[in-house]
């Protein structure tokens, strides 16, 4: 047999029973925080058709998913749940008389994406939709929930950004962008901002390192990435235009010159060369928006068969402004109403915005930034819209992520349905209580271990060993009749705080002798009287 077989395809993980407990314990932890506030968990495929994805995402989703044909057509690995809930909304399979429907999952998800530490192509997700409220205390609610959670699991140190949809959509329109070319923005769009975030702070990191390794290895090689492909964009562009097939204007021709220290990145990294690798990160983050612009002003975005909208370059520079405002919410509204005025569509989603960010206060959520770059990738957002971070998980800081998506539901041929979700990525979760020193002792594999020290008294052992089994008592009985020694050292692997040895006379008067594994003190007792010691001492009470 080829040991290339058993080999794991890039991105996916086995989970022994310690991975295990670790998710086990956050998904737990999920769970009760979620059912306080009443909501109620389902479960949906892990692959559906393709085009329930691509209705709202587009075709270019394509390429970032798992996609597979069958005898049905194409179907897809599910990349998120939110679309699968609507569906399951549309279709009738959900009770809408409970309205606002209040319901979670938890459950893996796929993506096509280079996988990377805390990034791979198989991982979970809990999440949540509250759905049939249109109100902004719904919005305050959804992200309480978030932020409850990590209170339950301890976690300190998270940022908390929020945003909203519905103002850059309203500022699009009124700026004369057609609806189905706004959706076909905001993909590129959170690419765009992902980018430059992460150009951000890997400068910073740098900037503020005077020696050693600022960058983990991953985030090393996220950087070279980020700016190679800057570079070869520039590349591509510009041999386009030697070729005279190029749509930019011939002026722009010097931003598209080469930098060769794009290639010596890993170089000047191990020479400590931090200040020169910020100066290039300066650059390349400056050339992305300006290629952007480029590419949208010239080429446009297609939005249609035979549609294709140019933004002009005041209008995508004024976009950049509304998406720099960043701050507490007191100083960011103002900047936002200077910037944007208070008529039309902008005046209403300003107004709804303001409203969702006051209901935050009654729940007692506060210390959050409001940070207008918050685009989110799928198409379906339009309203508030949040993410969560832990800044200390460095490239993949962000852990939670979610809004309002109102026309969802009827797009997919359901009812007019407002909504609102979350999704948390719970392998960052488990990533942020490690790098914590959060993570509780595992727990053990039994609390009471059952040894038979000959064979003629297994059928008394077993019997023994469900009775206190039934008494809700975990036991576990021995099956490889080793000597007593080697039992007892078992018994201690596992974690048992207690052995329980039967040998004839236990077998013969209906007793067990109960052994304390921590202080060696035994006693020998009939079978309810021992399950009743057993209890008090896995209690810490008086046996």
């Amino acid at each position: 047999m080829e040991k290339s077989i058993l080999r794991l395809p890039r991105g996916l993980r086995d989970f022994p029973p310690e991975e295990m407990a670790k998710f086990s314990y956050v998904e737990n932890k999920i769970r009760r925080v979620l059912e306080l506030y009443g909501y109620q968990e389902v479960r949906t495929p892990i692959f559906e058709r393709f085009d329930l994805f691509a209705l709202r995402s587009g075709e270019e989703i394509r390429s970032r998913m798992f996609v597979f044909s069958t005898d049905e057509g194409e179907m897809a690995l599910r990349p998120e749940v939110t679309a699968p809930i609507a569906r399951m909304v549309a279709t009738g399979k959900l009770d809408l008389s409970k309205k606002p429907l209040k319901i979670y999952y938890i459950g893996p998800c796929y993506r096509y994406d280079e996988p990377q530490a805390g990034r791979y192509r198989e991982f979970w997700q809990a999440g949540v939709e509250l759905i049939g409220s249109p109100y902004p205390e719904a919005d305050a609610e959804v992200i309480r929930l978030a932020t409850r959670v990590l209170e339950e699991l301890g976690l300190e140190g998270y940022v908390l950004r929020i945003g909203d949809m519905a103002v850059i959509r309203a500022f699009l329109t009124q700026e004369g962008v057609p609806e189905e070319a706004v959706n076909r923005i905001i993909g590129p769009l959170d690419v765009l901002t992902s980018s430059l975030d992460k150009l951000r702070m890997y400068r910073e990191k740098l900037s503020e390192a005077n020696s050693g390794r600022p960058l983990g290895p991953d985030e090393l090689s996220d950087l070279i990435r980020r700016c190679d492909e800057i570079r070869r964009l520039k590349e591509e562009e510009l041999l386009k235009m030697d070729a005279g097939e190029s749509l930019i204007p011939k002026a722009y021709e010097g931003l598209l010159e080469p930098d060769p220290r794009v290639y010596r990145l890993k170089e000047l990294y191990e020479e400590g060369s931090f200040d020169e690798i910020c100066d290039v990160l300066d650059k390349k983050a400056e050339e992305l928006v300006v290629l952007t612009k480029l590419r949208w002003a010239y080429y446009g975005v297609e939005y249609g068969p035979g549609q294709t909208y140019k933004m002009p370059e005041e209008v995508f520079d004024k976009l950049m402004e509304l998406m720099s405002i960043s701050g507490p919410g007191d100083e960011a509204l103002p900047a936002l109403e200077k910037l944007l005025g208070r008529s039309g569509q902008v005046g209403q989603a300003l107004s709804r915005f303001e409203e969702a960010l006051k209901a935050l206060s009654w729940f007692g959520v506060e210390g959050f930034t409001v940070d207008m770059s918050i685009v989110r990738g799928l198409e379906y957002y339009t309203g508030t819209v949040f993410e969560i971070d832990f800044p200390f998980l460095g490239a993949q800081k962000q852990v939670c992520g979610g809004g309002r998506y109102d026309k969802l539901v009827e797009e997919f041929g359901g009812p007019s349905l407002p909504a609102v979700g979350f999704a948390f990525g719970v392998d960052r979760l488990v990533l942020a209580l490690e790098r914590s020193g959060k993570v509780p002792p595992a727990r053990p594999r039994c609390d009471v271990y059952v040894i038979p020290i000959s064979e003629e008294v297994l059928d008394y052992a077993i019997r023994a060993s469900e009775q206190l089994r039934s008494s809700g008592l975990r036991t576990e009985v021995s099956l490889s009749r080793r000597k007593l020694r080697e039992e007892l050292s078992i018994a201690d692997k596992l974690g048992a705080r207690l052995a329980i040895i039967i040998g004839p006379r236990e077998a013969e008067e209906g007793k067990l002798t109960v052994r304390d594994l921590e202080t060696r003190e035994q006693v020998s007792l009939p079978l309810k009287e021992a399950i009743r010691h057993v209890k008090a001492a896995l209690a810490g009470g008086k046996t």
